[in-house]
Parts: structure tokens; sequence; C-alpha cells
């Protein structure tokens, strides 16, 4: 569905009347901030019905975008708080991250065994982290985003986003202490 135009381009077509181009930016992005959610909610079912819910709010408040050619970083800011409104409702504790990352099976079953519970464990630790951090942490070294990229994103100075970061890596390698990775 996607023709090469830009976000920019797009946009301006939806505003005119042209609605069934919203799809593009849902090819463009839906599947990046799905994954993005999934890791900050813990489960792909909440992460899809926060997206569900992020893509109608950008589509009834797409006038709002006042720079359509940063529609992604206006859009994440959509999906990252949604994520944290999720959050702060939920009454149930918080899923592994089982549909995420899926390691793939060995063909012995000791180290099958041992790569489950090393997977168990660095997504146990993945989601002790407080919001910010894993938020951080999973933008830069999973999502591959530069710092500049994220600071923008989440509206956090650099120098903010680099201590985050490095607490989050100080915070995973001690509770992973001893897990040969």
């Amino acid at each position: 569905m996607s023709d090469g135009r830009t976000d920019a381009e797009v946009i301006a077509r939806i505003l005119d009347g042209d609605t069934e181009q919203f799809g593009i930016l849902v090819d463009r992005y839906g599947d990046e901030f799905a994954r993005y959610a999934t890791y900050m909610v813990g489960n792909r079912d909440d992460a899809a019905d926060i997206i569900q819910d992020s893509l109608v709010r950008a589509f009834r408040h797409l006038r709002r975008c006042h720079d359509p050619a940063r529609f992604k970083g206006w859009f994440f800011r959509i999906v990252s708080n949604q994520c944290k409104t999720h959050l702060k409702r939920r009454r149930r504790p918080m899923k592994p991250l089982d549909e995420v990352m899926e390691l793939p099976a060995a063909d012995d079953p000791a180290l099958d065994a041992e790569a489950r519970e090393i997977d168990h464990r660095v997504r146990d630790a993945l989601h002790s982290l407080p919001q910010d951090q894993r938020e951080a942490f999973v933008l830069k070294y999973i999502e591959g985003l530069t710092i500049p990229e994220i600071a923008q994103a989440i509206s956090a100075s650099e120098a903010a986003l680099k201590m985050r970061l490095m607490r989050a890596r100080r915070a995973l390698l001690a509770k992973l202490d001893g897990v040969a990775l």
C-alpha cells in the first residue's frame, strides 16, 4: 500500500478527505509500535489493543499533528502514553514476554531447558526495570534508535536519557549476575 510518498504527503491527502490513505501510515508504523508496546506492557493482546486505540486517536486527532513530516514521533508519543495509562490501570500481574522473544529449540533437551531458563530470567529482569528505564532500554537496544531519536521521541534531554540507560544496564547486570548469556 506504501507508494514512496512522505508522511507529510500522505497526511495532506488524508486531511483533504482521502481517509483510506491512513492505511499507508498503519503499514509503515503498525508492526514497529506493536513490538514496542508488547515490550512495554508484557503481552501481545494488550499491545494489540493499545495499538488499535492509538491508531484511532491518531486518526481522530490528525489535525493536531502540527509537523506531519514528524508523524512517527507524534504517533510514538500517543502509543507511549497509551502504554503508560495501561500500566497504571492494570489490575492483574504482568505476563512474561514469552510471545515477544522466542528462542529456537535446541537439539539437546538439556541445552533447550537451560536456554529457556536464561530467557525467563532475562525477561523478568527487563520487566523489573522502572517503566522509564525499560522504555529507554527497549528503544535503544531492541528497536535500535539513536540517543537523539529517543530523546526527541520521549521528550527527554540526552543527558537524562543516558542516565536512564546507564541505570537500566546496571540494574540488568545486577539482576543477571552469573547468567551466561
